[in-house]
């Protein structure tokens, strides 16, 4: 895909704020933060777009 995923807790004052979660179908964690949990990927970036329960 041509992306570099860095640990947004690694740079000093950088204001992220999560959106949803990824591969959660492999979550040993589950967690319980009202976000969407994706199966896999969002269609856009070749997943198959499918929302998990939380």
């Amino acid at each position: 895909m041509g992306v570099t995923d860095v640990y947004a807790a690694t740079i000093p004052d950088f204001p992220y704020e999560a959106g949803l979660h990824v591969h959660y179908q492999e979550t040993r964690l589950p967690m319980h933060d009202g976000l969407p949990k994706m199966k896999d990927l969002p269609e856009e970036m070749g997943g198959s777009g499918v929302t998990m329960a939380e």
